[in-house]
């Protein structure tokens, strides 16, 4: 196996240009990464991609750990070799809506070892960013080895626009580290996207209950402390380690943790900014309630209803109970649920505030109607904003803050 690096200004320049090229083609690109080894970071890294895949995105999985390629190994390709042709490889179509490359599939044997420094990792990633038949895309997700160095550099350097997910365990040693790798997007100007906790608790094979083994809640509160989103929990399941070496994902699994990835994987879909194509819409609307209707102050409803568009037709109904009242509880609670847009009668302007810091978009005054009168009503244009702030806070209470 040989690594097409450049070596003069003009062939890296055109390079660079086909890089570009494939980029424009691409609408969301993701690197995954972590700040030690050992969390799972790869595991999550491919499950993202093939629940994305199933929702009917263009998916293209790219492996960039150089040294401990485990993408191959979980979706079952170890032993298959990439097709190149013409100074082109071409992907592996996992399934239709799912292209995967990883260095696995050009080396001569599954244990052959790369002793490579850095320049040749640089020129490897670039070459599987331009030389590779990826074709247009949804989501590019990119699973970097942990740390700081130069693979995820070179990916912040060269991949433009791109977000960034961590993936830690709860253990203080763990978010140590992690804290590392958030500095790290922050001095590259690299976005995060949010933070998944994985190996959050342990799912008992015998009576399948879930037994915290590690400090909870460690991911969210860094998550927080940073200012990054937090993506949710995923548990240990011994059943993740069986398919995963069997070369499965896990949404072959009847397993909370495929609920918890459909979770995580809609907070990640509804983060990103939407690309209209014709009537491709997909919207997730937070409605507060009171008596089945929308409750007139935004901090003094009973339940919400969240409605999943797709388009333009409601395909989910939800009625949630949000937690007790605190500060920034509840719309803090509705962001991370992954709402896109929410309607409102009142609503402070603190709730406000950290909504829309949070990318959803506020529809305020709206009449007090059932919320599939609500919507429809929303997405044919005819509820006008308000801007409303809530006053009514005779009681001290910033409607939705407290």
């Amino acid at each position: 196996m040989s690594c097409n690096t450049t070596t003069t200004d003009d062939e890296f320049e055109a390079q660079t240009t086909k890089i570009n090229d494939f980029l424009q083609n691409v609408d969301h690109k993701i690197v995954v990464m972590s700040g030690k080894g050992g969390v799972g970071k790869s595991t999550v890294a491919t499950n993202l991609a093939v629940f994305l895949s199933q929702q009917g995105y263009k998916i293209g999985l790219l492996d960039v750990d150089v040294h401990g390629p485990s993408i191959a190994g979980l979706l079952g390709l170890t032993n298959i070799k990439l097709n190149t042709s013409h100074d082109k490889i071409y992907p592996h179509p996992y399934t239709d809506y799912l292209k995967v490359v990883s260095i696995q599939g050009l080396l001569n044997t599954p244990d052959e070892p790369l002793i490579w420094r850095g320049p040749m990792k640089i020129g490897l990633i670039r070459q599987f960013l331009s030389d590779v038949a990826w074709g247009t895309l949804d989501y590019l997700i990119i699973d970097s080895p942990p740390g700081t160095g130069d693979e995820p550099l070179t990916i912040a350097q060269t991949v433009t626009d791109c977000q960034a997910i961590i993936v830690t365990t709860p253990q203080e040693i763990a978010l140590a580290d992690v804290r590392k790798s958030i500095q790290f997007c922050q001095k590259v100007n690299m976005p995060i996207l949010g933070l998944i906790e994985n190996m959050s608790g342990f799912i008992c094979p015998s009576c399948g209950n879930m037994h915290p083994i590690f400090k909870s809640g460690g991911g969210e509160q860094t998550a927080m402390s940073s200012n990054i989103s937090f993506l949710g929990r995923l548990p240990i399941d011994p059943n993740v380690v069986i398919a995963g070496d069997q070369g499965q994902a896990i949404d072959s699994l009847s397993s909370p943790i495929k609920e918890e990835m459909q979770s995580i994987v809609d907070k990640i879909i509804h983060q990103l900014p939407k690309k209209q194509k014709g009537a491709d819409l997909t919207m997730k609307i937070a409605i507060p309630l009171a008596e089945g209707k929308l409750a007139t102050h935004f901090g003094h409803c009973q339940d919400f209803a969240i409605m999943t568009i797709d388009h333009g037709t409601i395909i989910k109904h939800e009625t949630l109970t949000p937690p007790p009242h605190a500060p920034g509880v509840i719309p803090n609670w509705v962001a991370d649920l992954g709402c896109t847009d929410i309607i409102v009668g009142g609503m402070g302007e603190a709730a406000q505030e950290i909504l829309t810091k949070r990318k959803i978009k506020v529809m305020a005054g709206a009449p007090s109607l059932e919320p599939e009168k609500l919507v429809t009503l929303y997405l044919n244009g005819e509820l006008t904003d308000s801007g409303n702030a809530c006053d009514h806070d005779h009681d001290g209470h910033d409607c939705g803050s407290h």
